[in-house]
């Protein structure tokens, strides 16, 4: 009995349709009919180069490992290419063939499987493999020179667009070309993303929103446009991948969110030194200076909300060792139990641990908050945008260089206009960012027509956490010990103040 394994191929090399499948299966079949053979397997490997490795791919692979080398004799193919187009990877493939015993039939080359077995006829084979590596060649070479013709235009050349955009075809001079538009939803989604920093969440938070309301992230939304399962690397396919403090972080500071057109992770420029605008921004200039500005303010923060921790974290500390508290709680006999304790103890021997009733710490700190800041306005920060070219101006001298070198290299030989010109642009745009001040942008306070004890109503505990550590508060309880940062005022002190503002002090 003849045991067949069939091994089909399809890239996107030749845009291949995809009933070329179809074509190898139904000849390799009609094959196996006439002579009888028992076909053991199929390894389909569908949008697979032929500069795979043979034993790097996916479905062809596993059938060439030892375990499943004793299911099949013999190997066919429609075509040679359908092995590789790579000569080393198919006289490698040729050569484990003969050492293994097993025979491989190339419908369109009958005597394939002979030449394999003499000097003569591999030297053949050699020949043979040459052709399809060099057109491989030509197909990467036409691709480089494709992307590189685009890379500088508002065209998209393909990948996974930023999050916010969709990729679009439109029909321009005669030709469908793929370009980019805002998501709608998406824009809501980061919208609300920049509110959320704005209003002083951290990136953790963001991010355990985002996972709770379903949001799927940029790769999820290019597979699900595909027709294709999200997947989250390392599980099953369906499970969508998550979002993190990191990804959140990254995508908020990502310039592709101006509609900035990207390469190998950098801004691209145009001749004229500005950046390459693929889309329409999602936020506008003054929006991205205020994000920007939130966003290095809470990289920056050192104390940060650990969620579902403490109600009080970054308020409240240890007044014998200085390490932030934890908020622990329990029920008894119905009743609920709260308590700050030492969140270094019993882990750290410097501290014998500390625990007081949460409720009292938190009553205690809102009397002594109010008691100062009660009568006083309450203001928010507004961001001041600066002008600082300074990225741009070395960005631009960068590209001035990378000229200037390719001209040494005989790039411009056939049209030095061309290089006089986009030097001479580059050098009128160096000339004016250099001449430009920078000036740094800064925050101003604003009042919001509130007063604190107003203001304090209308907050939760997170919202009064928040408050206390804007202020600078700071509470280190201890074995009857109590003590607060800044101090409580004394009558004197109050008076004055209450004075200051207007308001009787009796």
């Amino acid at each position: 009995m003849r045991r067949v394994l069939f091994a089909e191929r399809i890239s996107d090399d030749r845009n291949e349709k995809s009933d070329s499948i179809e074509s190898q299966h139904d000849k390799l079949t009609r094959r196996a009919e006439t002579e009888g053979a028992t076909v053991v397997g199929t390894a389909v490997d569908l949008s697979v180069s032929g500069d795979v490795d043979p034993f790097q791919r996916k479905e062809l692979g596993p059938w060439l490992t030892e375990e499943n080398l004793s299911k099949w004799d013999e190997l066919w193919v429609s075509t040679q290419d359908r092995l590789s187009r790579d000569d080393i990877h198919f006289l490698r493939f040729v050569f484990w063939a003969i050492e293994h015993n097993k025979t491989v039939l190339v419908l369109d080359d009958p005597g394939f499987n002979e030449q394999m077995h003499s000097r003569t006829g591999r030297l053949l084979l050699h020949a043979k493999g040459l052709g399809p590596a060099m057109e491989l060649d030509r197909i990467k070479a036409r691709t480089k020179d494709s992307h590189e013709r685009r890379r500088f235009t508002t065209r998209w050349t393909g990948g996974i667009p930023p999050f916010g955009y969709r990729p679009v075809k439109r029909y321009l001079d005669g030709k469908t070309a793929t370009y980019l538009e805002q998501d709608p939803d998406m824009v809501k989604v980061l919208q609300e993303m920049r509110r959320q920093v704005l209003a002083g969440q951290s990136f953790f938070g963001v991010a355990k929103a985002l996972n709770e309301s379903g949001e799927h992230t940029a790769r999820d939304r290019a597979r699900l446009r595909r027709g294709k399962p999200v997947h989250r690397r390392g599980a099953a396919e369906g499970v969508p991948e998550q979002w993190s403090e990191t990804t959140v972080k990254s995508l908020l500071r990502d310039p592709a969110l101006l509609g900035y057109k990207k390469h190998k992770g950098e801004v691209l420029y145009d001749s004229q030194g500005q950046p390459v605008q693929v889309a329409e921004p999602i936020f506008t200039e003054e929006e991205w200076e205020v994000l920007q500005a939130a966003v290095e303010a809470r990289i920056q923060t050192k104390v940060r909300r650990v969620n579902g921790t403490s109600p009080l974290y970054g308020v409240v500390w240890c007044g014998q060792c200085g390490s932030k508290a934890i908020h622990k709680s329990s029920v008894h006999s119905g009743v609920d139990y709260r308590y700050y304790t030492c969140g270094a103890w019993p882990k750290e021997d410097r501290c014998r641990g500390i625990s007081v009733r949460a409720a009292e710490v938190e009553e205690w700190i809102e009397i002594y908050f109010l008691q100062r800041y009660g009568q006083e306005r309450v203001t928010e920060k507004v961001w001041v945008p600066g002008t600082d070219n300074t990225r741009e101006l070395e960005a631009t001298r960068k590209r001035i260089s990378r000229l200037r070198h390719l001209y040494v290299e005989g790039e411009f030989e056939d049209n030095p206009k061309e290089y006089r010109d986009r030097m001479h642009a580059l050098r009128a745009r160096e000339t004016e960012l250099a001449a430009e001040p920078v000036v740094e942008g800064h925050w101003s306070e604003t009042d919001t027509g509130q007063t604190f004890l107003e203001l304090w109503g209308t907050l939760d505990l997170e919202g009064q956490r928040k408050q206390l550590i804007k202020s600078g508060y700071r509470i280190e309880v201890g074995r009857k010990t109590f003590d607060v940062t800044p101090a409580p005022e004394s009558w004197p002190e109050r008076k004055t103040r209450m004075e200051h503002l207007g308001l009787s002090g009796e």
